[in-house]
């Protein structure tokens, strides 16, 4: 169960994942599309008639700007990606290990000291010989 302040947290990145993402795609570039194809002349005079919206040409002043601002949305997500990450593997470790060090409230002794207990069974593991690694007797399966 995630306590408030975690709850809060959470909702925090999300809301600066989402916004970030929102601020950028207003500041996107909008290219124009390809040019079509030529058309017939009796075709050409009735879309001269009602004529596309043209894409406003921005100086590169303007250009080097939003560029810029969508650089820092861009690492102001990457930020709070980051650190939504670092809470997803504080709450494993604290499902796992029963919550040591996390500042999640409600470890208990018993838990650390089986977590050693499985450490040391994991390294004496690790370093004992694989089965099939030893040479098999001749004629063995």
């Amino acid at each position: 169960m995630l306590t408030p302040r975690l709850a809060g947290h959470v909702n925090a990145n999300t809301e600066t994942l989402l916004k970030r993402f929102e601020n950028i795609a207003m500041l996107a570039p909008v290219r124009p599309p390809s040019p079509p194809p030529p058309l017939p002349p009796l075709l050409r005079a009735l879309t001269d008639a009602h004529p596309r919206p043209k894409v406003e040409n921005k100086d590169r002043t303007i250009a080097a700007a939003e560029a810029y601002q969508i650089e820092t949305h861009a690492s102001s997500m990457i930020r709070a990606a980051e650190d939504l990450v670092a809470l997803t593997r504080q709450l494993k470790e604290a499902w796992l290990f029963g919550q040591p060090g996390g500042g999640f409230g409600g470890g208990t002794t018993e838990a650390d000291q089986d977590a050693v207990v499985v450490g040391e069974l994991l390294r004496t593991r690790g370093t004992k010989k694989i089965s099939s690694e030893q040479p098999t007797p001749e004629g063995g399966a």
